[in-house]
């Protein structure tokens, strides 16, 4: 774009610009971890981006305030570039040209400019927390140090997230817990106690289920943190009866895993100490659990 306003190349500027803020959309949702179709139009991927960049602004700011109203001002702007670029810009054969005045010119280049540059001084707050990397990081060993997590659950602004990725992120967690990073314990469960509000239904509904179910789907459990986590997390639920109902089901089809086989007694003890925390309308479900495991383990270890 550049190149063409230098040479005043006025149909090419008016493509250009255009182009340019498709690719930087392109670009800002591959790196969130969106999937998006080479045939999607324009003013799709412009929305799809644009919501995933003002997704980090955080729940606090009201959808009238200032900081929302000017970034979407300026995708509107960006937004006409598509009708610009039909009219006067290169990408289309026309059987008439028609003269682009400066007006056309500079009205491309600011639109393009004033979003794109918004766009990518996001950018990195948006990967910061962005799930699909997050998730990666919790299941690859990633070292996390204090204040690491929080920064990038921050980012990752879990109450706006849909629920599926609220519940997938709660997993990660829960499993990245049960395999004794204190920090994520402390930072990514510990956390909900102090904030509930902050901590949807979905998210803690996956956090119960990884803190006692690995990646390999087997039965896994930090005996020192897992029960009494689990606990904690059902005190600020909706609906505790139904994450332990599936929680019982999701055991109860599960193998264990070599440090549940070598750790149940402790796991089965943590649990029945755990017990007196939980809400009470589900303190019976989560008792039945510690009988049916209690059940599954070898005689000589009972």
């Amino acid at each position: 774009m550049s190149a063409a306003v230098t040479s005043d190349d006025r149909p090419l500027i008016v493509g250009s610009a255009k182009e340019l803020v498709e690719s930087v959309a392109r670009v800002t949702l591959v790196s969130y971890g969106r999937v998006v179709a080479d045939g999607d139009e324009y003013d799709k991927v412009l929305g799809l981006a644009h919501r995933v960049i003002e997704h980090v602004i955080g729940p606090a700011v009201p959808g009238n305030h200032p900081l929302r109203q000017i970034p979407d001002a300026a995708k509107k702007m960006a937004g006409q570039l598509r009708e610009l670029r039909n009219a006067y810009g290169t990408g289309h054969g026309r059987a008439v040209v028609h003269g682009i005045t400066d007006e056309v010119a500079e009205a491309a280049v600011h639109a393009a400019l004033l979003w794109t540059r918004w766009a990518l001084s996001r950018l990195q707050t948006v990967l910061l927390g962005a799930v699909s990397p997050l998730v990666s990081d919790l299941q690859s060993g990633t070292v996390f140090y204090g204040g690491d997590l929080a920064a990038r659950l921050e980012a990752a602004n879990v109450p706006r997230l849909e629920k599926s990725e609220q519940h997938r992120l709660g997993v990660a967690v829960g499993q990245r817990a049960a395999n004794e990073t204190n920090n994520v314990r402390v930072e990514g469960i510990r956390a909900c106690a102090n904030q509930p509000e902050q901590w949807p239904d979905a998210y803690r509904e996956g956090v119960v289920q990884g803190l006692f179910v690995n990646e390999d789907g087997q039965a896994h459990a930090y005996a020192a943190a897992s029960a009494d986590c689990v606990a904690e997390l059902l005190q600020h639920h909706s609906e505790p009866e139904r994450v332990l109902s599936e929680l019982s089901t999701l055991l109860a089809a599960a193998s264990w895993s070599l440090t549940f086989q070598h750790k149940q007694v402790e796991i089965l003890t943590a649990m029945k100490d755990a017990q007196a925390k939980v809400p009470a309308q589900a303190t019976e479900i989560w008792a039945s659990i510690i009988d049916e495991l209690e059940a599954r383990a070898p005689r000589g270890d009972r």
